[in-house]
């Protein structure tokens, strides 16, 4: 009897507290059910992590992310099942086809975690490496990019040197003979293919211009481009030599005591026509020299023509 009268007095108590707090002030009621609130709170800190509940906050963010994987390959795998039970059509098969052959080659490692580093085979180029700073050029005198191959073009590296074109012409001037002589075989082909009849493809055949996809024009226009580089290579070959030759004949007047000269440009440029058109009497004779006079008296012909008023008035 006194345990219950003891209940009695204890669920009294809140209903007098309520009767007592509806007497209070609304700032005081308030501030006390503030209090009540972090007493509560202060009574259940006991049940809390002692990490603040960032161990189950990281366990319930694990089963969730287990619980998507699973269901995403589940998915995953009823789409291939759906996929490999239906018939694929012609256009399927030839797409499947042109992207087996397009990716053949081009597989890559699956990576383990999406977090894990791609892997690269290291036969491939440095993607990175290609905007690396040089710090060579600030003078601290350590190149970053050492290693990395540096395509170098030797006409514009003073490093290779001068160019000497006598020296370079004596060195690789078993190339002027194989140069003609494919221009004699590409002369052979261009008479096959303009023979016609019997002869011309019985020429053709023996050739064997009759498989693959050889054709008249690019034999043709392959001719033309040799026949004008040789012509040209000719050509500064005689001018190299007359120049030479002006520049011997200076210097043995100097050595023969008459003197340091410079002849004006106009000298210069006629001495130099009087060396080449001898050294073109020394190549081809007196035929060569009357051959090359017309034709430098035809083309300054055509030249004054031009500057006629009759022609220039439209």
């Amino acid at each position: 009897d006194d345990s219950d009268d003891d209940d009695d007095e204890d669920n009294d108590e809140p209903n007098n507290a309520h009767d007592d707090e509806e007497d209070l002030p609304l700032a005081e009621r308030v501030a006390k059910r503030a209090q009540l609130g972090r007493r509560y709170n202060d009574s259940n800190r006991e049940d809390r992590d002692e990490d603040g509940g960032k161990k189950r906050l990281l366990e319930r963010k694990n089963r969730a992310i287990t619980l998507a994987s699973e269901r995403l390959r589940k998915a995953r795998k009823n789409n291939h099942d759906s996929d490999s039970s239906s018939v694929p059509s012609s256009s399927d098969d030839d797409s499947s086809v042109e992207e087996a052959t397009s990716n053949k080659g081009k597989q890559t490692k699956k990576k383990k975690s999406k977090h894990a580093p791609t892997e690269v085979s290291s036969k491939r180029r440095d993607f990175f490496a290609r905007g690396r700073p040089d710090l060579n050029s600030s003078g601290i005198g350590v190149s970053v990019g050492a290693n990395k191959y540096k395509p170098r073009d030797p006409r514009m590296v003073s490093l290779s040197g001068h160019l000497d074109e006598d020296v370079f012409d004596k060195r690789y001037g078993f190339l002027d003979d194989v140069q003609e002589a494919e221009i004699a075989k590409l002369k052979k082909r261009v008479s096959a293919w303009k023979t016609t009849g019997n002869k011309g493809q019985k020429a053709r055949k023996k050739l064997g211009l009759t498989q693959g996809n050889d054709t008249f024009e690019n034999d043709q226009e392959e001719l033309t481009r040799l026949i004008q580089e040789v012509a040209e290579r000719k050509k500064a070959n005689l001018v190299r030599a007359a120049k030479r030759t002006v520049k011997k004949k200076l210097r043995e007047d100097v050595a023969s005591g008459k003197g340091v000269y410079y002849p004006k440009r106009s000298e210069l440029r006629k001495m130099e026509l009087e060396a080449k058109f001898e050294e073109i009497r020394k190549r081809g004779g007196d035929e060569a020299v009357d051959k090359a006079i017309a034709k430098r008296r035809k083309k300054n012909v055509a030249k004054s023509h031009k500057l006629m008023p009759s022609h220039m008035v439209k």
